[in-house]
Formats: C-alpha cells, structure tokens, sequence
C-alpha cells in the first residue's frame, strides 16, 4: 500500500483526463528512476460537469475511493490570484474554494502547457519523436507548444537543480502569413474574428477553418466536418481538400514554432504537445517543417541548431502535474527519494 496517493488531472476545453499516482512504502508505479506514472485513469467530458470539483468528485465516485488529500490539475487557461479562468470554457474557479470543497491538504492549479513543460525532463525517448535535429543547450530555455482545443504554451527555465515554468497565453498573439496562400486564409478568418490569433488557426477548429478557407479560395463546395474529419480523411488521402488542409496547417506550425523558439531564446530545445500533435506526428513532413522553422533571416543559423521533438505521449501532462506536485510538496519530495 502506498504512502500518499495523488490526484492529477489534465483539463482541456472538452475532455478532462484524470488519473492516480502512487507514492512511498515501497510504491513501484513512480520513482526517480522511472518516472511518473499515472494509473486508472478516466475521461470525462467537460460538458458533462458544473466545474472541475463536480468532475474531480465524479471521477473518485467512479472509482469507489475518498478524494485524495494531494493533487494538482492542470487546466486550459491563466490562472491569476488563485483564479483559474477557463479559455474554451465558461467556468471561473477559486482555487481555495475548491480546496476546501475537495478537503484537499495541498491543491496546486496549473497551466495546461506549463505541466506539459515540467514533464519534458522525465520522457523516455519512445515518448517522443524527433522532428529535427539539433544540439541542446542544457542551461538554456526549453519551449513547449502546440495545438489542441486552443494553442498552448509555455517555457522551462533551468534553476539549479529544479525548472522555472513560465506559462504564457502566447496562443493568442496575432498570425503571422508567410506567403500569399496563407494571406488567403488570414483574411478568410479575419471575416469572422476582429483579431486572428495564432490559435484562431493553429487549432483544432483552425484546422476546420483552412479546410474552408481552402474551399473558398479554389470556389469548392465543402462539408461540415469536425477537426478530426478532416485530420482523418488527409492522412488516409481520402480528400484531397482535407490533405491540403492539413499540409497547409503543419507547414504553418513549422513558421510559428520558428517564431516562438526565438521570442523565448530556446537554445535548449524544442517541444510540440497538444492534444493534436500524437495523432498527425507521422503526417508531419520533417524536412518541410524545418524549411518553415529555420527560414527566419538573419536568423536561420540560430535556428538550425535547435532540437525539435514532439511529444507523442498524449497522457505527458499528467506526468508533469505529478512531477510538479511532488516537487513542491515537501512531505511529497522525501516520500519520492526515498
């Protein structure tokens, strides 16, 4: 039997994915040597729940225990003077009043990308796939983005022996066209958005919005699909207006990575997460993803020597609400190295 058992959670705008980490006594699921693991876990669907105490306590029902004294959730939004503002979903949350409300001893909130960052140290390799070559710095920034319900981001910061997270809303900084193609689509979503964000097209439903805007554009009629009919049908080449879709959007998140990776200076690497990235990781074209992302003069020779990696283990974010949660927990930290 364990020690401590912690609650970690990872929230987006439309699934939450919850899960359970064993501590101490001899637990063999996390330890430095291994990591973190998180078991029994469960999906909920967001709309489904009032807020993320109703699922947290939904989720425990399922299993048939008490709500654990010890977690941390990360969460798609900022989170500001203990408030956690959901971006795709209308909740504004307390983070104290959940505390209490859970009977929690110790609750941390984080950002979504934030707990993805913190989990970059603790991969495997099989957990990620390289997408272009490079050589980290090991004292540098590491940048973590990439496409979900929205754009997330965030940067690791080494301090000593532990990171910095720095979690960022970089998501919703304007897009940037690179060519008159993407200039296209630009204006296309400019007809329904004032400002057109990053995430406003580099998303689950931007996806939806090249596919359209690409229809437009070549004057052919298009269809009501979801994000994942229109990823689906271009990987398995069943629509050529869907493939070009999903060209258009990865050579577009190659631009954007280049640019994020010298807004934060990320010598020491870059990593690609989301809910999107594991199911287009082998659509991903490595050699026109880095003509997209070094293509940044006078800076390309910076570039070139920045690690790309996507993350390929959709659950990664639970590994960081872990790590995180230990880490600042001191009952919590000698109870894992031990």
């Amino acid at each position: 039997m364990s020690q401590f058992q912690l609650l970690v959670a990872d929230i987006g705008g439309t699934n939450a994915r919850f899960g359970l980490v064993e501590l101490g006594l001899g637990a063999e699921q996390s330890n430095p040597a291994s990591g973190f693991l998180a078991t029994r876990q469960i999906t909920l669907k967001c709309a489904e729940h009032t807020g993320i105490a109703a699922m947290a306590k939904a989720y425990c029902a399922q299993l048939g225990i008490n709500v654990p004294k010890y977690a941390c959730l990360a969460v798609a939004g900022p989170i500001e003077n203990g408030q956690v503002k959901m971006t795709n979903l209308d909740w504004s949350i307390s983070i104290e009043e959940m505390r209490a409300e859970l009977d929690m001893k110790s609750l941390f909130v984080i950002n979504d990308f934030a707990a993805l960052a913190y989990a970059t140290p603790f991969l495997k390799p099989h957990e990620l796939l390289p997408l272009h070559q490079g050589t980290a710095d090991p004292e540098a920034v590491i940048a973590v983005f990439g496409p979900g319900t929205g754009f997330g981001m965030a940067a690791l910061v080494p301090d000593n022996n532990d990171w910095k997270i720095l979690p960022t809303e970089g998501g919703h900084c304007s897009f940037a066209a690179t060519n008159e193609k993407e200039q296209a689509i630009r204006a296309f979503a400019a007809r329904q958005f004032d400002h057109v964000s990053i995430e406003d097209l580099i998303s689950g439903r931007g996806l939806v919005t090249i596919y359209k805007a690409l229809g437009d554009l070549a004057s052919q009629a298009v269809e009501d699909f979801t994000p994942a009919d229109v990823s689906t049908r271009a990987i398995n080449n069943e629509d050529a207006l869907c493939r070009d879709a999903l060209e258009t959007f990865c050579l577009m998140l190659g631009s954007v990575a280049g640019d994020k990776a010298l807004s934060l200076g990320a010598k020491g690497g870059v990593f690609l997460g989301g809910g999107i990235i594991p199911k287009i990781a082998n659509f991903i074209n490595p050699e026109t993803f880095a003509e997209r992302f070094i293509n940044k003069r006078p800076m390309s020779g910076y570039l070139e020597d920045i690690p790309v990696s996507m993350i390929i283990n959709d659950k990664a974010a639970l590994v960081g609400t872990a790590a995180w949660l230990v880490n600042h927990t001191p009952e919590l930290h000698q109870a894992y190295h031990s």
